[in-house]
């Protein structure tokens, strides 16, 4: 399990310390994880699974199977109804994206100019975590 782990962080360009702020748990527990001293807790499994929705839950407990879980193709019957109501969906969005463009066209260019000379930036962005701790994130 340690070896998957360390996997995962080097896959995921993780520290453990970032990879322990994700997953919600202690420092010190992802240092004891990734040194083999404890094997994770259900409970931590679940965590993990919870934030990397995309690892392979069997990959990540038994070893088995790729590390990511695999994406299936949508197969269908080239005269199956589903893929016609899909056609249809999509055809629906393109006439509302021409209606949103046709009213974005009526703005006066005064205030279109006044949007894109506004040059605001993130200096500061403060993540508060639900054992009452906080990460800052300063530009």
């Amino acid at each position: 399990m340690k070896d998957r782990l360390k996997e995962l962080l080097e896959k995921e360009n993780l520290t453990p310390k970032e990879f322990a702020v994700l997953v919600g748990i202690q420092q010190s527990a992802v240092s004891h994880l990734l040194s083999g001293r404890n094997k994770p807790s259900m409970d931590v499994i679940q965590k993990i699974l919870r934030v990397f929705k995309h690892i392979n839950p069997t990959w990540l407990i038994l070893g088995d199977g790729g590390m990511y879980k695999s994406i299936k193709p949508i197969q269908g019957s080239l005269f199956e109804e589903k893929l016609s109501t899909h056609v249809n969906i999509e055809a629906n969005t393109h006439k509302k994206d021409e209606n949103t463009l046709k009213n974005i066209s009526e703005i006066p260019v005064n205030q279109v100019d006044k949007f894109l000379k506004t040059e605001k930036k993130i200096i500061r962005i403060v993540v508060y975590f639900s054992d009452n701790s906080y990460e800052e994130f300063n530009h």
